[in-house]
C-alpha cells in the first residue's frame, strides 16, 4: 500500500508565498492536507503514522483524506494509539470507524469526529496569534461557542448510528477531537460541561474565608437565535446508547510523546451497554457517580 498519505506530489515549501501558490493549485483540496504535505517535519509526522495505521485504514481514506484532513488524521490517530496498546481492532468500510473485538461478546463500536468552527453566529472566532509583543491583546476564551461545537459533534454522531446501535445491541463511544478549535479549554475538560452540565466553580464565604463549594449546574446554552441546547447530554435517556466519550483537545501534529496520554475516556452512568472499564485502562477515565447530594465526577486511578 500507499507509503505516504500525500498521494500528491506536493513540493516542499518554507514561505507563505509558495505555500498560497500550491493551494491555488488545488482548490478542492482541505487546506490543512496542502500545507501539511508541503512542509517536511509535517509530512514526515503524519507518515510516520500512516505507516503504523496503513494496514487499518478502508479502501477510502486516502481519497477521503485530501478533502477532510483534521477528521480523518484524527481517525488515524486514535487507530494507532488502539494498534500500540494491543487492542483487537478493526476499521470497517460502513458503519462506525473502528469495531473492538469484532463478532465476539464484548465487542464495541467507536466513531471518530473531529469539531470544525461552524459558520453561524454562534461559531468559535479565530484565535489571534500576536507575531510580536507589540502585537499582543487580550482575547476572550470563546467558552459557550466552543461548547455548543462539541455538542452538535455528539448529537450528529449520536443520530448517525442510532438505529445501528440500538439493532446491535452493544457499546457505542464517540471519539471528539476539539484541537481545531484551537482555543484551550478553561478549568476541567470542557467536554464533561457538555456531557454532565457543569457550569462553573463556586465558593461560599464561611467566617469570612472563601471556602469551595463544588460546581454549579448548567442545563442549556442558549444560541443567538434564542434555541436552547442542552449542555447534559449524558443525562437524557435517548443518548445512553452512548456508552462512553474519548475526547482530546490536541490537533494530531502536537500529540504527545506517549500516544493516547492527551485522551481522556469519560463513561456515561446512564448507559444502556456499559463497558469493562479494563479495555480502555491506557488513557485518562473519568466516571460519574449519583450521590444523595448530586453528580460527582471522578478521575479514575490506574
Amino acid at each position: 500500500m500507499q507509503n505516504s498519505i500525500f498521494t500528491v506530489e506536493l513540493p516542499l515549501i518554507n514561505n507563505n508565498g509558495g505555500l498560497e501558490r500550491v493551494k491555488a493549485l488545488y482548490p478542492d483540496y482541505d487546506s490543512y492536507y496542502i500545507v501539511s504535505g508541503c512542509i517536511k517535519e509535517r509530512r514526515e509526522n503524519f507518515d510516520k503514522l500512516w505507516k503504523i495505521y496503513r494496514s487499518l485504514a478502508d479502501s477510502n481514506f486516502l481519497s477521503d483524506v485530501k478533502k477532510h484532513f483534521h477528521q480523518r488524521t484524527w481517525e488515524m490517530y486514535l487507530g494507532v494509539v488502539f494498534i500500540k496498546n494491543n487492542l483487537d481492532v478493526f476499521s470497517p468500510d460502513k458503519g462506525p470507524d473502528f469495531i473492538i473485538n469484532k463478532d465476539k461478546e464484548n465487542e464495541i463500536f467507536i466513531e471518530a469526529v473531529a469539531c470544525e468552527k461552524g459558520t453561524t453566529e454562534d461559531a468559535v472566532p479565530e484565535m489571534f496569534v500576536a507575531r510580536s509583543p507589540e502585537e499582543m491583546v487580550v482575547q476572550d476564551i470563546p467558552h459557550d461557542e466552543m461548547l455548543l461545537r462539541l455538542t452538535n459533534s455528539l448529537d450528529t454522531k449520536y443520530k448517525k448510528y442510532k438505529d445501528f446501535i440500538e439493532n446491535k445491541k452493544k457499546p457505542y463511544i464517540i471519539a471528539v477531537n476539539k484541537g481545531g478549535l484551537e482555543h484551550p479549554d478553561p478549568q476541567i475538560p470542557l467536554i464533561l460541561k457538555c456531557l454532565l452540565g457543569f457550569g462553573y466553580e463556586h465558593f461560599k464565604k464561611v467566617n469570612d474565608h472563601l471556602v469551595y463549594a463544588g460546581w454549579t449546574r448548567r442545563d442549556y446554552i442558549k444560541k443567538k437565535d434564542g434555541e436552547k441546547v442542552s449542555m447534559k447530554f449524558f443525562e437524557e435517556e435517548n443518548h445512553n446508547i452512548v456508552s462512553a466519550v474519548i475526547y482530546s483537545t490536541e490537533t494530531v501534529l502536537n500529540h504527545p510523546e506517549v500516544m493516547g496520554s492527551d485522551c481522556i475516556m469519560v463513561y456515561n452512568p446512564r448507559a444502556k451497554f456499559p463497558i469493562d472499564l479494563d479495555i480502555f485502562s491506557f488513557l485518562q477515565q473519568w466516571r460519574a457517580e449519583y450521590k444523595e447530594n448530586g453528580l460527582e465526577i471522578k478521575k479514575i486511578e490506574p
